[in-house]
C-alpha cells in the first residue's frame, strides 16, 4: 500500500497495481521469492524480453525505492506514523487484484488459453486483438473481440470466466510457452483491509 501510494502521488505513475497471488506450497513454486519467509515481486512492463527500456528501468526503480523506504521506516519504528498516513490515503481499504480461480485441473490461476498450432503448442495460432493489447486490468465482456486468427477472423471472448472480466499480462511473451501456462491472465478486483491484510470483496 505504501509503495502503491508513493508511486502514484510522488512519482506520478498512474498505472500501478497490487496483485495478490494465491498461497501455494513453496515446493510447488519455482520463483526466486519463494526462498524467503515473505515475498514480493515487482513486475514492470510491458516490454519484450531482452529489451532494455529507460522508462521501464525508471518505473522499476521507483517501485523498489518505495518498498525499501517502507522497510526502512518500519525498522525505525515509525509504524504508527506510516499507518496513519495510509489510513488517510485508503480510508475504505486498499485497491488490489487477485487471479481469478483456475478452471483447468492443473492450472494455478485463471487464464484464457489462446489457440495454438497443432504441431507447435508453444506458438499461438491467433493474435491478441488490437482493442485488448496494452489494456491490462481493463474489462472485456462476452462477445468482445479477444483474438484474431491468422486468416483475419475475429475470435470473441466466450464468457468462460463470467460476463465481464479483467485481463492481465496481455500478450506476455513468457506465456507463449506451455511450460509457463499459455494464455492471458484473468484478474478479479478486490480490496484489502489496511489493518488486518484480509481481502475484501469489491465494494464492501
Amino acid at each position: 500500500a505504501y509503495a502503491l501510494h508513493k508511486c502514484k502521488t510522488e512519482y506520478g505513475y498512474e498505472n500501478v497495481h497490487i496483485l495478490l497471488l494465491p498461497k501455494t506450497d513453496k515446493h510447488d513454486r519455482t520463483h526466486l521469492p519463494s526462498v524467503g519467509k515473505h515475498d514480493i515481486t515487482i513486475e514492470v512492463g510491458p516490454t519484450p524480453q531482452g529489451v532494455i527500456r529507460h522508462d521501464i528501468v525508471e518505473q522499476t526503480e521507483a517501485a523498489l525505492h518505495s518498498l525499501l523506504e517502507f522497510a526502512h521506516l518500519r525498522n525505525l519504528e515509525s509504524k504508527s506514523v506510516t499507518l496513519e498516513s495510509l489510513r488517510k490515503a485508503f480510508p475504505n481499504g486498499v485497491p488490489c487484484y487477485q487471479s481469478a480461480p483456475a478452471v483447468g485441473a492443473k492450472a494455478l490461476h485463471g487464464k484464457i488459453q489462446w489457440p495454438v498450432l497443432d504441431d507447435n503448442p508453444n506458438f499461438p495460432a491467433a493474435m491478441v486483438h488490437k482493442s485488448v493489447q496494452d489494456h491490462d486490468y481493463q474489462p472485456i465482456r462476452t462477445g468482445d473481440p479477444l483474438f484474431v486468427g491468422l486468416d483475419g477472423a475475429i475470435i470473441p471472448y466466450d464468457g468462460s470466466y463470467g460476463e465481464e472480466v479483467l485481463l492481465m499480462f496481455v500478450n506476455e511473451g513468457g506465456y507463449y510457452y506451455s511450460s509457463s501456462g499459455t494464455g492471458i491472465g484473468v484478474a478479479v478486483k478486490r480490496m484489502f483491509d489496511l489493518e488486518t491484510g484480509i481481502t475484501l470483496e469489491e465494494g464492501k
